[in-house]
């Protein structure tokens, strides 16, 4: 075990440690080598001594290092609060995307922030062909595939290579390639809360994502319960397939109040609990792997749940019954405990750990009775809460796309898919978030305390996202001729500047490019600049 300091304090060695490695270091120019002087410039950066401050509280298992608070994520606060961003529309934009680009930065730039937000919000306008292309191109096979051909697959144990691994490149690349970028924000808030594990029976779960959350991704909460309600790879999930009325399975009944709807705060009883799993029996998945509903499996008699009452009924055939989950669903979706806790979670995503009462409420007031996406976001969005709105820690995926993203990298989707881990999916999986890879019905967690172990991963990590663009490693690489505007060390950070950051690079970070660049530019020290650009605070935040 890793020592800890008495109450919460860095053990003596390491606060040395970190104190010795970001001293002052003023090499000559002459005989270092470029990738020691990056080293050197991230320890100094800040995110580094939180990095040390993080890493001395863990434990060698990293699920049990993320399962636990991380005590110094508090540092990562402060860390955030030092970035600095003036303009609004650029706030905007790295709020409702998975990564600024160039080309983003200026359309916004040019269309404003209330007609660009309007613009991401009306996602079905948008032309994304050249991305639907790129896909069809790399994963025509996966697009192809039914719930029938993954029950295949998981009988002849190939769910991982024709199904799983393709599935996670796929997400990626879309959310990398994406015009829609706001809508790819949404799919990852919603994955999350309506969350099914990676590996659930027969592999269902891109059915899960592409049909149940995707396209009704901006739609209506409504919209969205009513389609994981019916979701062949929930109900595997969350074990609803199991529950009849000869044995009652309460695990969907719960988690559809807890995390769906109402929240853990609903108000709602072990006793409400109970009788929803008993209106729910018969909501079930055929031989198909397709949603059924089996009449012969629900429990007919009265019933008592969270404010509904159900009288008993004879037994009936094919949907006689189904009646009464839909009903409780619909009470459900217009609850005001749903409403807040939808509010809630919305803010919490896009503004603000600690939303305020008088923010929730007017999101509150722009549900509705179905839970209208684009009006909630409308508010939550607005030019005020988003000025307003601390800067806040990317998760791993959100790093990694706009890292890719922000250095304009190559895709390559036809690889073995096996064997890439040094791809999307490897870099990811080493990041601890790995695409649906979850256990707990929760989703992974959206809070900087949990993901603040990991920075010195992502320091590994800038490795494989800057990747000399003459070699083949992997399914990632970056042609650094594009950061060469002119050929002169100020062109480097000119156009890292304007890629990466929109033109809002901090003096500071430019100093320490310049001094990585200083002996010339040249491709080990442009991978060694580009990587201390994606570990610096101004990228790690949002």
């Amino acid at each position: 075990m890793v020592e800890q300091g008495r109450g919460g304090e860095m053990p003596a060695h390491a606060a040395e440690t970190v104190q010795e490695a970001t001293a002052d270091f003023s090499p000559s120019s002459d005989g270092v080598d470029a990738s020691m002087l990056t080293r050197r410039a991230w320890l100094r950066s800040g995110i580094a001594v939180a990095a040390g401050a993080a890493a001395v509280g863990a434990v060698p298992e990293r699920s049990e290092a993320q399962a636990s608070s991380n005590r110094y994520g508090s540092v990562f606060s402060q860390l955030g609060q030092q970035v600095t961003w003036q303009s609004p529309e650029l706030r905007l934009l790295r709020r409702i995307s998975l990564g600024i680009t160039a080309a983003e930065v200026s359309r916004v730039q040019r269309l404003g922030y209330g007609a660009y937000l309007e613009e991401q919000l009306a996602w079905e306008a948008i032309d994304d062909r050249a991305c639907e292309e790129h896909l069809a191109r790399g994963f025509s096979d996966f697009e192809a595939l039914t719930p029938r051909d993954t029950l295949v697959h998981q009988a002849a144990n190939t769910l991982g290579p024709y199904v799983l691994d393709p599935y996670q490149r796929h997400v990626a690349e879309r959310a990398i390639l994406g015009k829609r970028q706001l809508q790819e924000r949404m799919v990852e808030f919603w994955t999350d809360h309506f969350h099914v594990n990676l590996w659930v029976f027969g592999g269902l779960k891109p059915f899960h994502d592409l049909v149940a959350i995707r396209p009704l991704s901006l739609a209506s909460v409504g919209a969205l319960v009513r389609a994981t309600m019916r979701s062949p790879a929930m109900l595997h999930y969350l074990d609803q397939v199991w529950s009849t009325k000869w044995g009652v399975n309460e695990n969907y009944a719960r988690e559809l109040m807890e995390l769906h709807t109402v929240g853990v705060e609903g108000g709602y009883t072990q006793q409400d609990v109970h009788g929803l799993a008993r209106i729910l029996t018969g909501w079930s998945v055929d031989e198909r792997g397709e949603f059924e509903y089996k009449a012969y499996n629900h429990d007919f008699g009265a019933k008592s749940c969270f404010g509904m009452t159900f009288p008993e009924t004879p037994p009936g055939p094919r949907t006689a019954g189904m009646e009464e989950g839909v009903a409780f669903g619909e009470h459900l979706i217009r609850h005001p405990k749903t409403k807040r806790y939808i509010a809630t979670k919305l803010l919490k995503w896009f503004v603000s750990p600690t939303p305020s009462a008088t923010q929730v409420q007017a999101v509150v007031n722009a549900y509705g009775e179905e839970g209208d996406i684009k009006a909630m976001l409308r508010v939550v969005l607005s030019p005020a809460n988003v000025q307003r709105a601390p800067a806040k820690l990317k998760r791993p995926f959100h790093f990694v796309v706009s890292a890719i993203r922000g250095t304009g990298a190559e895709v390559r989707s036809r690889v073995n898919y096996r064997t890439d881990n040094d791809g999307i999916g490897g870099i990811l999986g080493s990041l601890g978030h790995a695409v649906g890879n979850w256990q707990t019905p929760d989703g992974y967690p959206d809070r900087a305390d949990f993901w603040a172990g990991m920075i010195v991963d992502r320091w590994n990590a800038t490795e494989q996202l800057a990747q000399n663009g003459n070699t083949s490693r992997g399914s990632v690489i970056t042609d650094f001729a594009g950061f060469v505007e002119d050929g002169t060390v100020d062109g480097v950070v000119a156009g890292m500047n304007r890629r990466l950051f929109g033109g809002e690079m901090s003096a500071p970070l430019a100093t320490e490019i310049r001094n990585t660049l200083r002996s010339g530019v040249t491709t080990s020290r442009l991978q060694n600049a580009v990587r201390l650009a994606l570990i610096s605070p101004e990228f790690q935040f949002y």
